[in-house]
């Protein structure tokens, strides 16, 4: 009688990551030539009678290859303000793909790098169905409009997407955030030149 060779499994491995150093800018509409660079915060909705805010972010992700299986990815953003004030409409925060490249010295509400133009003023993005200017986003998360800010993170889940990056199935142009309606629903997070590291926005990654 013959033994059958009895087969290790061997467990699977999962690690954690926590990526600093964005690079990202704000894009205000009233200022649409200006380059927001390196203010302490980032920022999006709208503010009635002065415009919409959106911003452009990215993570370095380039030590992780196509044989990475991203499980979790969240994006965190520090909430502080506005710290005084409710907001008429809640704020529906939605991240989409730049629909290309973009330069953190020239973007702003008009311009994605050195005298090259945004086709959409306020950024070009493609939507998880791969629409351009689509309207269903990787990722979501609700600022009801009677909270205030209570100066923690708040992580945004955009697992879909960062997989699509390190696949290499897109250029990994990082994120566009926008808010669903941008009007009466203002708000701001730090940014990475905030000076804190423990609240600057962080892309936190669990893979195999």
């Amino acid at each position: 009688m013959t033994k059958k060779a009895s087969t290790v499994t061997s467990p699977v491995v999962t690690v954690n990551a926590t990526i600093n150093g964005a690079k990202d800018n704000r894009l205000r509409e009233a200022s649409p030539e200006t380059v927001f660079q390196d203010k302490p915060f980032i920022d999006v909705g709208g503010i009635n009678g002065v415009g919409r805010y959106r911003d452009v972010m990215w993570f370095n992700l380039s030590e992780y290859t196509d044989s990475t299986v991203v499980i979790n990815a969240n994006l965190s953003l520090y909430w502080y303000h506005p710290s005084e004030s409710t907001r008429p409409e809640d704020t529906v925060i939605e991240i989409y793909r730049p629909a290309s490249a973009w330069s953190p010295n020239y973007v702003s509400w008009n311009n994605r790098d050195k005298d090259l133009a945004w086709m959409n003023p306020g950024g070009d993005w493609y939507d998880k169905n791969g629409v351009l200017q689509g309207s269903t986003p990787y990722a979501t998360i609700t600022f009801k409009g009677s909270d205030l800010p209570d100066n923690i993170y708040h992580e945004i889940d955009v697992t879909d997407l960062v997989n699509e990056y390190v696949s290499g199935k897109y250029e990994n142009t990082g994120f566009l955030i926008k808010t669903r309606t941008e009007s009466n629903n203002y708000i701001a997070f730090y940014s990475s030149d905030c000076g804190n590291e423990n609240q600057e926005p962080k892309l936190q990654l669990e893979y195999i």
